[in-house]
């Protein structure tokens, strides 16, 4: 079940918007709160902690956009439901889950409601990768000792202190955990089939990753992986669809 706070200056909109919450049997929306104006609401939205708050744009004393100055990255879905067109694409740009125009159409709540709950599924998704990565990447992470070749010789390192390869040239470029790069001869194919299997992973044909390193995966209009050290690694759209299953698999290997 969802937990909503409904913000609007009217009364009866308020009402309307619990009664057509009610008559939607697909998802089950609990109401924690609701609020005249948006100073009201922000501290019910501090207490109540909801997953979605319904906001009125055009209210008296502050308007429901400047939800953002009290709330930079909201934690919580915004659903826009107000009687004027020439806001949505402000609220739409401040990323808004939804702009409802009123009188609300019951099709459009639902829709809405199924894209806050989408939503939230793929980020507790992403919230349980990410606390695996977590628990497996600690000092204890098991690697395998490796021979590069490089321009003066070669070395000798383990493997989990690499956290990730790029292709350069006809070669590649290894990256330490410790940001020290090394130029090696093979190239990046020939680094997978030597590296271990099960700690590495192709995001991309440029890039192959130790997916203990891998602290969070972003789909954005280029998709990418965040790196322990900071660094964003590009994801290939061929991967996008099944990086996190691919990930898991290694990991429970």
């Amino acid at each position: 079940m969802l937990s909503a706070v409904i913000i609007d200056d009217e009364e009866t909109a308020i009402h309307v918007l619990i009664e057509m919450l009610k008559d939607i049997s697909s998802i089950k929306v609990k109401i924690v709160g609701i609020a005249l104006n948006l100073k009201d609401g922000v501290e019910i939205i501090k207490m109540t902690q909801p997953d979605i708050v319904f906001l009125d744009i055009n209210m008296p004393v502050k308007n429901g956009l400047e939800i953002y100055n009290e709330f930079k990255c909201p934690e919580f879905k915004i659903i826009f439901c107000s009687a004027h067109q020439q806001y949505a694409f402000d609220a739409l740009r401040k990323t808004a889950c939804a702009y409802i125009l009123k009188p609300i159409d019951s099709y459009e709540l639902e829709k809405a409601l199924q894209k806050v709950t989408d939503e939230l599924y793929y980020e507790q998704k992403q919230l349980l990768l990410e606390d695996k990565i977590s628990i497996l990447s600690g000092p204890d992470m098991v690697g395998e000792n490796i021979l590069l070749d490089v321009d003066n010789g070669f070395i000798i390192g383990n493997s989990r202190n690499i956290e990730y390869c790029y292709a350069q040239n006809s070669g590649s470029v290894v990256v330490m955990q410790t940001q020290k790069e090394y130029e090696v001869k093979k190239s990046l194919k020939e680094l997978e089939e030597n590296l271990p299997v099960k700690q590495f992973y192709r995001t991309h044909k440029s890039y192959l990753v130790n997916v203990f390193y891998i602290r969070k995966f972003v789909r954005a209009k280029e998709n990418y992986v965040v790196m322990e050290s900071g660094v964003k690694i590009p994801v290939s759209i061929r991967v996008t669809t099944v990086i996190s299953k691919d990930i898991k698999q290694k990991m429970l290997a």
